[in-house]
């Protein structure tokens, strides 16, 4: 389906721009346009594909550093044109749709390393700098941020800060705010606000925790300084399984009670353990994707070679039809699968590894060795590729992060999982353990006849899902932040508070000009 852009900004607008960044940095090209009118966001990804896209800005544009952006900001109200941040665009909510058109403002031009300092273990790097660019060169130095996203490759560290982004090893490290100790941050007004380096303030509000979060609503990152960590001399690998989810989740409550830090920390549930494997075997269904699954237990390969257009129908079929897929859960016969890694000195892993496997073999684990674990750390992020295989086929897929504490963590899953499996292919696995609680990482599955049926479907599930993780006191987002598409369930998360958040808003950017219609705003 072709697609029609709506008219791009005027000439005079573009020419503006450009005598503040350059003709080439500055684009209206349709193109350009397209791109960046969707993020990684479900719906939008299946709009595109049909050409159903309705929202576009009118311009992007590329500055090289703080000062042509701020006067881009400062441009932006003369203009008449709302002002859209931009790092990578791999958010999954809809965080940097144009719903109003305007500028989109990219900073990944912004990306340097400003200086990582040996004695204080800081780095301070510009906004837009690429998080494996900023993790292998502090990797050069011999030092880890510790923050692996999974879209690490593709997001920048002005997106992880807006969105309050959490990584794979946050069990040891901690999400982006905990790294956080400064922030450089251009205000809607053009003004500069800039947070002193020290270990720790006790001066009143803390308005680096403020702007951490706000998605480009309070205005745009353009520079951090975060906690860095030598980086570790040894890593120790092991993998249990457990008989159900409680009992596992009772392991790894019992090894953050004892101090233990495990960077990684990783418990698939059974249908999830079916999918990431249970042996070190290459063979038979570890490490595959959903749509991989479905090829292998539904449908021979013989049949997709031949018939294509059915075999796509008939995965279609199955992802559609909840209680046949959910069927698939009667072929996990290996229970739960926790991946546990440790990382650091080698007195401390072997002191961490051994304490872990003595709680776990207590609690009725059964040790499957390093493999398995050592086979995670090394497809860590294979899984958020191997996505397009499932919208090829037909359906469409979605993830869901919510986190509660450990006495509720149990009737969390149950919740959401009684309330979405009559709708969709369901599994799950809990990452992002603390002492106090764990994040539950739910991933959804299912098929619509077209992009409207798919939007409506979708945002039926997650009413469900919110709705059941609201009513056990669970928090609806542990990091992938709210953009858009969680957006009307900000009231039920903060309650009367949003009102301040709103007047805060209103006080930095009083004509809501930045991300408009974000946040529930």
């Amino acid at each position: 389906m072709a697609l029609s852009l709506p008219a791009p900004a005027a000439r005079e607008v573009v020419d503006q721009l450009a005598a503040i960044v350059g003709p080439e940095q500055v684009s209206v090209a349709p193109i350009d346009r397209l791109t960046y009118a969707r993020d990684m966001y479900t719906v939008a990804i299946i709009k595109h594909a049909e050409g159903k896209l309705e929202h576009f800005p009118h311009v992007i544009v590329w500055p090289a550093n703080e000062d042509e952006l701020i006067r881009v900001v400062k441009l932006a109200p003369d203009l008449g044109l709302p002002v859209i941040p931009f790092g990578a665009g791999s958010g999954v909510c809809g965080g940097t749709l144009p719903i109003h058109g305007g500028i989109m403002l990219d900073v990944k031009r912004l990306g340097r390393i400003v200086e990582i300092n040996d004695d204080d273990l800081t780095v301070t790097a510009q906004a837009g700098i690429n998080g494996q660019v900023l993790e292998m060169e502090l990797n050069r130095h011999g030092y880890t941020l510790g923050h692996f996203p999974s879209s690490i490759h593709c997001s920048t560290l002005g997106g992880w800060v807006a969105a309050r982004s959490a990584g794979q090893l946050s069990s040891k490290y901690g999400k982006i705010e905990d790294m956080l100790i400064a922030l450089r941050w251009v205000c809607p007004d053009g003004r500069v606000y800039s947070s002193p380096i020290v270990p720790g303030r006790s001066t009143g509000p803390d308005f680096d925790q403020i702007l951490t979060g706000s998605e480009g609503t309070l205005g745009v990152c353009t520079e951090a300084t975060l906690r860095i960590c030598p980086y570790p001399a040894d890593r120790r690998f092991v993998a249990f399984t457990f008989p159900d989810v409680p009992t596992a989740t009772e392991a790894m409550r019992m090894m953050l009670r004892n101090d233990l830090r495990p960077a990684a920390m990783r418990l698939y549930d059974a249908l999830d353990t079916m999918l990431v494997g249970t042996s070190g075997s290459t063979e038979h269904t570890q490490g595959k994707s959903l749509g991989d699954l479905l090829q292998i237990e539904q449908i021979g390969n013989r049949v997709r070679t031949l018939a294509p257009d059915l075999f796509r129908k008939a995965q279609r079929f199955v992802a559609g039809n909840a209680q046949i897929a959910n069927q698939l859960e009667l072929l996990a016969k290996e229970g739960c699968m926790l991946i546990l890694m440790f990382e650091g000195e080698r007195e401390l892993t072997d002191y961490e590894f051994e304490a872990a496997v003595m709680i776990c073999e207590r609690l009725g684990g059964t040790n499957k060795g390093p493999k398995p674990a050592i086979r995670w750390f090394e497809n860590r992020h294979h899984v958020s590729y191997k996505m397009s295989k499932v919208y090829y086929n037909g359906a469409f897929v979605d993830t869901i992060e919510v986190a509660t504490t450990w006495t509720r963590l149990i009737d969390l899953y149950d919740a959401v999982c009684a309330a979405l499996k009559p709708h969709a292919f369901l599994m799950a696995h809990f990452s992002h353990a603390y002492p106090d609680g764990c994040s539950i990482y739910f991933t959804f599955v299912t098929s619509a006849a077209d992009a409207d049926e798919a939007a409506t479907k979708h945002a039926f599930i997650w009413s469900l899902a919110m709705k059941a993780a609201g009513g056990v006191g669970a928090t609806l987002s542990h990091h992938h932040g709210i953009g858009l598409s969680k957006a009307q369930y900000m009231r039920d998360e903060h309650g009367d508070m949003m009102r301040v958040y709103r007047d805060i808003k209103t006080v930095m950017d009083d004509a809501h000009r930045f991300n408009p219609g974000k946040m529930g705003l």
